[in-house]
């Protein structure tokens, strides 16, 4: 299995607790009382390999979104920022991109990057 950003914390979503709203309506996450930063798994397959994950920055919803197949190979991934899709990439099952870019212009892409640390 090959996770995007492997060094990264991953929870399941059942060790999540919600807090108040965020800026842009969603409720932000929590793990073991502090705001969670890291990847939440939302979904795995049968075999308890990730199917599908959601990043999160100080409990925000700020990050890549990855779903894989059952092999565990990336096949969508998107970078977000809120509910604003930045960017965007899907693969064959092979592992090579089909499809993907930016989906917002190059001035607010950087801005968020840069003011997000996105990586």
């Amino acid at each position: 299995m090959s996770l995007k950003q492997p060094n990264k914390e991953r929870i399941d979503k059942a060790n999540i607790q919600f807090g108040i709203f965020d800026y842009d309506g969603s409720r932000l996450v929590i793990y073991n009382g502090d705001l969670f930063t890291g990847y939440m798994v939302l979904d795995r397959f049968s075999d308890n390999t990730i199917k599908s994950e959601i990043e999160y920055k100080n409990g925000s919803h700020i990050g890549w979104e990855n779903e894989y197949n059952f092999a565990g190979q990336l096949i969508y991934t998107c970078l977000t920022v809120w509910e604003t899709s930045i960017e965007y990439y899907k693969y064959d099952k092979d592992g090579n991109q089909i499809d993907g870019g930016r989906t917002t212009d190059d001035e607010y892409y950087l801005e968020m990057v840069n003011k997000y640390n996105l990586d």
